[in-house]
């Protein structure tokens, strides 16, 4: 929360309002045009967590849990 002070320090609220606008535009474009600069700059950092947290992982699968039952047979 006191991120919001920071900013509302260096800009005005309208433009803020102007930039989302233009970055909403402006970043993917960019992605799309230095995809390889910016996969090859973050394949590092990647790297760290790809053991750590298996959602950043899609190829570790789970075991599978047993299904715990209620009640007895």
């Amino acid at each position: 929360v006191w991120v919001f002070t920071y900013v509302g320090a260096l800009f005005n609220g309208l433009t803020l309002l102007q930039l989302a606008p233009i970055s909403l535009f402006t970043i993917p474009l960019l992605n799309e045009k230095h995809q390889v600069e910016i996969d090859h700059s973050c394949e590092p950092e990647s790297q760290k967590y790809t053991g750590k947290c298996p959602k950043l992982n899609p190829g570790m699968k789970r075991k599978p849990q047993p299904l715990k039952s209620s009640y007895t047979v």
